[in-house]
């Protein structure tokens, strides 16, 4: 599983998974995402991340590719900030899905789907 933050948070900057933690992201199935490109560490353009959210719409967040740990784990950031506040991770979805396109500096991509959350973490570069 990835590792916690002393806020009881998961890192960002985690992307060590053992067997339990592939088989968390197998179990979470089918899922809907939005890659997400920008700058990557390496100063190179690239995905940096995805948004993803469960079919019934009850979970979600942002996978981080270990290419972008700066701009994707901001990202990861700003998706926490919004549950915190309140945010359901439906509307956290449908925000960053209303901005397709340039937003910012970075590129999202029109919503895809994948059958499980793994499909997201290998589609990210994350595993």
């Amino acid at each position: 599983m990835a590792k916690q933050t002393n806020l009881g948070e998961h890192s960002p900057l985690s992307t060590a998974f053992g067997r339990e933690g592939i088989a968390t992201l197998v179990s979470e199935g089918p899922v809907r995402f939005l890659l997400v490109s920008g700058t990557q560490d390496a100063g190179g353009w690239g995905v940096i991340g995805a948004f993803w959210l469960s079919i019934d719409a009850e979970r979600g967040g942002f996978v981080v590719n270990p290419d972008a740990l700066w701009s994707g784990s901001e990202m990861a950031r700003c998706d926490r900030s919004a549950f915190r506040r309140g945010w359901s991770a439906e509307k956290v979805y449908r925000y960053w899905q209303d901005l397709v396109g340039v937003a910012g500096t970075v590129m999202i991509d029109p919503q895809q789907h994948g059958d499980t959350l793994l499909h997201v973490y290998r589609r990210v570069g994350a595993l």
